[in-house]
């Protein structure tokens, strides 16, 4: 027989499992933690910024953020900076075993704060040649964008930065996330448990489901 536990019931079986939940989750995040340390490769972000100048003239001046917003602009650098042209220069330049394909999933660019500059952002494991492939990117862009566009010209910013590890950050994620599931779900399945009891422990048990006083208890042999 199925025990109906009132709200009550369920907060008074978690209190008393919380420590053995804790514990359980613990040893998960840990366990995550690990994992991940073991079979994640590291990778890296390196970052270059561009700055580029659109001619503008005198008709366009009153019309040109409207005919050609910010977002229009990072959308196109986008698109030039992973197509085939950019990308075949660099892998040729610096010699990469990747192909085109291979070497689009790892950029990806950025505008900053609705300004004439944008970031190239660059993915690796080798934080060496990340920061290569990032300047290189930098350098074929400021030699193609402005045949492609019209564009004054294309000026490098800075050398490119490196940020942190990103496979850290992804790893406290999933430790955070092992933490928050293995609590709850240790906790769902002892109050499951406890619903699912047909027999009693204590008397104490018994006047906490039925509500009712125990007049009698018989003594073990």
């Amino acid at each position: 027989m199925k025990r109906e536990l009132s709200l009550v019931s369920i907060v008074a079986i978690m209190r008393k499992k919380i420590m053995i939940s804790l514990i359980i989750a613990i040893l998960a995040t840990c366990l995550v933690g690990v994992a991940s340390y073991q079979f994640m490769a590291p990778k890296y972000d390196a970052s270059i910024q561009l700055l580029i100048n659109p001619k503008v003239t005198n008709e366009q001046t009153g019309t040109y953020r409207s005919t050609d917003s910010n977002t229009q602009l990072v959308n196109t650098y986008n698109v030039i900076l992973r197509s085939k042209v950019i990308l075949a220069d660099v892998i040729e330049r610096l010699d990469l075993p990747t192909s085109v394909s291979g070497l689009r999933e790892v950029i990806s660019v950025q505008n900053e704060k609705e300004s004439k500059v944008i970031s190239i952002h660059v993915e690796q494991e080798n934080p060496e040649m990340a920061k290569k492939i990032a300047e290189t990117l930098a350098l074929s862009m400021e030699k193609e964008v402005p045949k492609l566009m019209n564009i004054d010209n294309v000026n490098i910013l800075s050398d490119a930065e490196l940020s942190g590890n990103l496979t850290t950050s992804q790893i406290r994620i999933y430790m955070i996330l092992a933490f928050v599931m293995a609590l709850f779900v240790s906790l769902a399945c002892f109050v499951i448990r406890e619903s699912l009891k047909n027999t009693f422990k204590t008397v104490k048990d018994f006047e906490d489901i039925t509500s009712l006083p125990v007049i009698v208890t018989i003594p073990e042999i």
